[in-house]
Formats: C-alpha cells, structure tokens, sequence
C-alpha cells in the first residue's frame, strides 16, 4: 500500500502536470520558439514530471523493499522523510509556481507577447487579465507589512498592474487591502531595485486624477475587491 503521502501528493499535481501539458503542445505547435523562451512556465513543467516520477520509484521501491521496510519503527515516516529530502526549496518554488501557472492566462495565449508576462509574474501571482498590448493584471497569495511611524501593518495584495509605456518601460501598482480593516485600502507605485521595495503614492500635486486612472484600470482588467 502507497504511503498516504504519496499518494495525497500524487493526487494534488497530476492535474496540473496534465493540464501544463496539454497547453504546451498547444503552444508549440503554433509559435516560435522565440515566443515558446517566453513562457518559462514551460521549464518548470519538467521540474514536476520528475516529482512526479520520484512519487512512483518511491512506491515502487517500498514495495520491493517491504521485508527491509516492515523492519522500521516508522515505515511511513520514511517514506515522508525521502519526500521531504527530494523536495528543496528550489523544487517547491518552482512546483509551486507551476500550479498558479495553471490558472495564468499566458497559459493558453498563441498570440506574440509584448509584455513579458511570464518575466513580469512572480512566485505567488499568476496572470488573471491581459490586454495584449500595454497592460495586464496579476492575482497574488502575497502579504506585505507597512508602517506608519511604529504602527505596523499587514496588507493583502489584492493585484498588481503592470503597464507599459510607449518607450517600452514597464511600471508597476499595486493594489493593498488593509488585514484587519478592510476598507483600508490603498493603490501605491511599486518598485524594487537592488533588493529594496518602495512603495509610492501616485497622487501627485493633491491631484487624484492618476489615481483615479489606476484604479479605472485595475477595475477594467477584472479586478474585484
């Protein structure tokens, strides 16, 4: 019998290894392989086919084994301990990210991309809307933690909004719903350079029209808080 880990593991991926699947051989076989480098949702497919097939050398092996096996205190706990070990932090980053592939736009889009989505989309987000031109909406799991003086804060990221300009620039906003007081709610520029995050108001002069612009285009790509 299947460890119960293996087999939880085994049922919480093979849809999504199935479903990757199926949309890469979609997409490869109507783009380049210019536009095919952009997807590197692509690479991290294979990162999950070998868990995947580590899951089942696994059971094979403890089965092959179960006179040695039946030997251990804890059979079970073996077996979670080798999962434990082959899964590092670069494996489950990369797994992880695959799964919120699987709900990405970018998954099964043929059309040229313009703007970046993959490089432009981070460990917990995935790409909810994109107008195929000069913007598009993330979704994110992410939290992130302000502070006014001493006070501190912890936000939901509700979204990002990722634009670009006629220059090619991209420029990012993000949409913060306050943890514990919901209708405290913010739209900041966000930007991070050499590691370092700031978070900027886009109301400049007392004028909100920019604000106001942002918040029109988050509401337009489908964001809904």
């Amino acid at each position: 019998m299947a460890s119960e880990f293996i087999e939880k593991e085994r049922t919480k991926y093979k849809k999504t290894y199935s479903d990757m699947m199926f949309a890469y051989d979609d997409l490869v076989q109507i783009l380049d392989e210019k536009e095919i480098n952009k997807r590197t949702f692509i690479s991290k497919i294979e990162v999950l086919k070998d868990y995947i097939d580590f899951l089942d050398k696994l059971e094979s092996e403890s089965k092959k084994e179960k006179g040695f096996l039946s030997k251990l205190i804890n059979k079970e706990k073996y077996i979670d301990n080798k999962i434990y070990d082959y899964l590092t932090d670069e494996r489950k980053l990369n797994i992880n990210k695959l799964e919120k592939c699987n709900s990405c736009k970018c998954k099964n889009c043929v059309s040229q991309c313009f703007m970046n989505g993959c490089l432009n989309c981070r460990e917990k987000e995935y790409i909810f809307e994109c107008n195929k031109e000069d913007s598009l909406l993330t979704k994110s799991s992410d939290t992130v933690t302000l502070y006014d003086g001493d006070e501190e804060f912890i936000f939901n990221i509700a979204g990002y909004l990722i634009e670009k300009d006629k220059d090619n620039n991209f420029f990012r906003y993000i949409y913060l719903i306050d943890s514990k007081d919901y209708d405290n709610q913010h739209i900041l520029k966000y930007s991070k350079f050499k590691g370092e995050e700031t978070y900027d108001s886009v109301i400049t002069e007392d004028k909100q029209d920019e604000l106001v612009r942002i918040n029109d285009k988050f509401i337009e790509l489908g964001l809904k808080v």
